[in-house]
């Protein structure tokens, strides 16, 4: 393969994976960290 095909990949690549670390520190910090071994789930609603 030539330099600027590797070069193209290699940024497609870090793109999706940049794109996959937001994702998942998204859903990190939306997330509780713990619920307390006490505490009673809440229920969700269905629509």
């Amino acid at each position: 393969m030539s330099f600027d095909t590797m070069l193209v990949t290699a940024a497609v690549l870090s793109v999706f994976v940049a794109f996959a670390v937001v994702l998942i520190s998204g859903d990190f910090q939306r997330r509780p960290v713990r619920q307390k071994a006490g505490a009673i789930p809440q229920r969700r609603r269905s629509f």
